[in-house]
């Protein structure tokens, strides 16, 4: 029996060695998670049920009034409503357009330069989002080099980002711009996970293209829509840094987004209220996250 036991702690202890660089990893990230992870947004949940003026001070709970006066604010649903228009146009554009661009990849007549391509592509997920908001600011101002472009052929120049419809379009553009990469970068990915047999079976049984690409290539990119779809609304309701650095807000409040609004509210010290609206923002991701990823789950299943 102590022979039994002893060789399970050697055992025991010989595991632990083999796998310590895997448990130093697991440590760093969770305690890396709780820091800037978990404390932080247990904090502003916190701080919405307390009194903005007190917060630095000695807080005072109130319960549900900061919640109660945001749902009673007009301009808090102005901006969720534009949100989710915002939201619901980019993540169709972007996996439309992922979805064309990874069909492009695919191909066998681009093997040569494909490297480049995805490199292309993805390069823009990279790069810093104040960087690339600064440079389409410039592109679409009223002296920015797009009017001079329409200029050159004749037309007037365009209030890119003083015009409400205008202004929403040149938001999703660029987000366009700076995220369809990654969204392509993984439907191809599971592109080259389809057994090409299937096609050529497809073929011998008098399938035509549009045929086997509608039962065999949308069947199998069923996973990567249901990632990129449930990404893609993450990353387009809590879109901030376009919103932040390019048209504040404006004009009239057409991308006054709900992150957007909630920054306004940090900057005028009404923390009770901007952390309220953090909250409700948080919590509506989390639930459509989850119900489009249960309902990505049972079409999977069938």
């Amino acid at each position: 029996m102590f022979y039994i036991k002893e060789l399970f702690m050697k055992r025991k202890i010989h595991d632990m060695k083999k796998f310590w660089s895997l448990y130093l990893f697991i440590g760093v990230f969770g305690v890396l998670s709780l820091v800037f992870g978990i404390y932080p947004l247990a904090k502003s949940i916190m701080l919405s049920f307390h009194d903005s003026a007190t917060v630095f001070t000695n807080p005072r709970f109130i319960g549900m009034e900061n919640y109660l006066e945001i749902f009673g604010d007009s301009y808090f649903w102005d901006s969720f409503q534009v949100t989710i228009f915002f939201t619901a146009v980019s993540v169709v554009i972007n996996l439309v357009a992922a979805l064309g661009l990874a069909q492009l990849l695919s191909y066998k007549g681009v093997k040569r330069g494909a490297l480049f391509f995805k490199l292309a592509v993805f390069i823009p997920f990279i790069t810093p989002d104040v960087v690339g908001a600064l440079v389409w600011k410039q592109f679409f101002n009223t002296n920015g080099a797009l009017n001079q472009l329409l200029g050159i052929f004749g037309f007037a120049s365009v209030n890119w980002l003083n015009e409400a419809s205008s202004a929403v379009g040149a938001l999703i553009f660029i987000e366009l711009w700076k995220h369809v990469g990654l969204y392509t970068i993984i439907f191809l990915t599971n592109y080259q996970l389809i057994d090409t047999t299937m096609y050529e079976a497809a073929g011998i049984d008098g399938a035509n293209a549009w045929q086997r690409y509608q039962y065999i290539t949308l069947p199998a990119l069923r996973p990567a829509f249901v990632l990129n779809a449930v990404y893609a609304f993450i990353q387009f309701m809590k879109t901030y840094s376009v919103s932040r650095l390019i048209t504040f807000g404006g004009p009239n409040y057409a991308t006054n987004f709900v992150s957007y609004y909630a920054y306004t509210k940090y900057e005028r010290m009404d923390f009770g209220e901007a952390t309220a609206i953090a909250t409700v923002l948080f919590a509506f991701i989390i639930i459509l996250t989850l119900v489009g990823m249960k309902m990505g789950d049972s079409g999977n299943e069938n």
